[in-house]
């Protein structure tokens, strides 16, 4: 399991805050979506994840970020995601893919540092299992018919490797 601390998150009344501290990756946002899933279940409509200090992002994390995109669109109280201090290949990749128009993209930084602190992964192996993956990149492909085309054989093969664990 991998000990090394990948994001910090700060929780108040007034946002949700993610801040990626290394690579996201599949290998490690699964506390990600678990953090992001029940803050919305709590009722939490505003998150911001900031970027300043990631090197990378690949297309299960962004997948997870889309999902929670579009929960907060559909949901009776509308929300709001905020991806800050985007730049370089990462902001490329948010752009490449039409994340863009689903959530915010400021430079605005992020207040509080000092208040952030290290994401666990309460006791959940860090890696994303194979259902996590699938549906991040499910979800990715019903964004747009661009990703559809990109991401159509690695949906394929994932149900095929689902279908044959159960």
């Amino acid at each position: 399991m991998n000990k090394e601390i990948n994001y910090q998150v700060h929780d108040s009344p007034k946002a949700s805050v993610l801040q990626v501290l290394t690579k996201a990756s599949y290998t490690n946002c699964e506390p990600v979506r678990n953090f992001f899933d029940r803050k919305f279940e709590e009722g939490q409509r505003s998150f911001i994840v900031d970027f300043a200090k990631c090197t990378s992002v690949d297309s299960t994390f962004l997948g997870i970020l889309v999902r929670l995109a579009l929960n907060l669109r559909n949901a009776e109280d509308r929300g709001r995601l905020a991806l800050v201090n985007l730049t370089g290949r990462n902001l490329e990749t948010v752009k490449n893919l039409g994340i863009h128009r689903i959530a915010e993209i400021s430079s605005h930084s992020v207040e509080n540092n000092e208040e952030l602190e290290a994401l666990g992964n309460n006791g959940v192996n860090d890696s994303a299992c194979s259902e996590t993956i699938y549906d991040a990149h499910k979800t990715l492909m019903n964004l747009n018919t661009k990703n559809l085309r990109m991401f159509c054989d690695v949906v394929s093969f994932l149900e095929q490797d689902l279908d044959n664990t159960k």
